[in-house]
């Protein structure tokens, strides 16, 4: 007895891959299965926004399509002072108004 496999495209022989925009190959996406990774580091400053061209191929036939990602912005980077040093002068007597600001 022999069988002959029909024509039917099966779950398992659908292939999926990144085709354009993934800069810096910081995406990734599972051949098999399609879901779609960060692989690297994001960083907002440097990119904000990305957008994937992902295809589908089987044996047979392949499609597209397009995934927007925008990256949020997080505060990842330290406050920074414009000057190593400051000088300000403040006279001891002078109570007026207190609290009062002496540096900005």
């Amino acid at each position: 007895m022999f069988m002959i496999r029909s024509a039917e495209v099966y779950a398992s022989d659908v292939r999926y891959k990144i085709s354009s925009g993934n800069i810096g190959n910081v995406f990734a996406i599972h051949n098999t299965t399609g879901a779609l990774y960060v692989a690297k580091a994001l960083d907002y400053e440097k990119i904000k926004k990305y957008e994937l061209r992902l295809t589908a191929l089987d044996n047979f036939k392949e499609n597209y399509t397009t995934v927007l990602i925008n990256v949020c912005d997080v505060n990842d980077n330290p406050p920074v002072f414009d000057k190593s040093s400051y000088r300000t002068q403040i006279t001891e007597e002078d109570d007026r108004g207190l609290p009062k600001r002496v540096l900005r």
